[in-house]
């Protein structure tokens, strides 16, 4: 099955990666590929949209941690939206979320950050 790869601008110099298809040995390269083409140092956001990722595999699972890990270098902010359940179950196996910011929704996401950007308007952080 084909990945079909989608990076789109965000606010505040971020970046949604939208997958759908299938991230596994034979297209995570391609992921790979499209991240070191688009997501740099600058980048201060990085949402994976996974709605429509039918299926996920340790090969998928190393592209995404480690541009986790290029976030994390430059004290990025890292989001996961829209997990399916059999794409949630490979994170839940390998215990992966723990310290990941995950959401179920656009809206539950949107309501965060606003909440994280009113601390900072409120010199809370």
């Amino acid at each position: 099955m084909p990945l079909e790869i989608e990076i789109h601008a965000e606010p505040n110099e971020g970046k949604r990666i939208s997958l759908a298809g299938s991230l596994d040995t034979d297209t995570a390269p391609q992921l790979q590929d499209k991240i070191d083409q688009n997501i740099d140092s600058t980048v201060h956001m990085v949402i994976m949209d996974l709605k429509r990722l039918e299926f996920l595999s340790s090969a998928g699972l190393r592209v995404i941690f480690k541009l986790k890990k290029q976030m994390d270098s430059h004290e990025g902010k890292f989001m996961l939206l829209n997990l399916q359940p059999q794409v949630r179950k490979v994170f839940d196996i390998i215990k992966a979320l723990e310290g990941m910011s995950v959401f179920k929704s656009q809206e539950e996401m949107d309501e965060y950050l606003a909440a994280m950007q009113n601390k900072v308007l409120d010199g809370d952080a």
